[in-house]
């Protein structure tokens, strides 16, 4: 590999380090009023090179190399302010959900409140 070629590959990483990083991922907070929205982000990068020169004083010689990356919003977590524990976090999905997904989060909720029901009703028979 020629020295310039080296060059170019140690420059792109280079670039792409000082890129990936948490504060990538995770933006900045958005203080909205009685919440403070963080943005999530998915982050991928990819590189590859090439060759040549072989032979007779390298005929034919040739180098390639590229790299691309993207960065997408895949969710958003919403921290309600005054409301302490998981219950004042919300993780809201950015990206489309397959069928169980959707299954899940609707009926989470519900789950969750019945099984809150059952617990309080207990204890209401356990004082009597």
């Amino acid at each position: 590999m020629s020295d310039e070629a080296t060059g170019i590959i140690k420059s792109i990483w280079e670039e792409l380090r000082k890129t990936i990083k948490v504060e990538t991922a995770i933006g900045n907070p958005i203080e909205i009023e009685d919440k403070t929205l963080i943005p999530i982000f998915g982050v991928g990068f990819g590189a590859g090179g090439g060759g040549g020169g072989k032979g007779k004083e390298k005929e034919g010689q040739g180098y390639g190399v590229g790299g691309g990356g993207g960065i997408s919003p895949i969710a958003l977590v919403m921290v309600f302010k005054g409301i302490p524990g998981p219950e004042g976090v919300k993780v809201i999905s950015l990206k489309s959900s397959g069928a169980m997904e959707r299954i899940v989060g609707e009926a989470m909720p519900m789950v969750m409140a019945k099984i809150k029901e059952t617990k309080e009703g207990k204890k209401a028979e356990g004082e009597k």
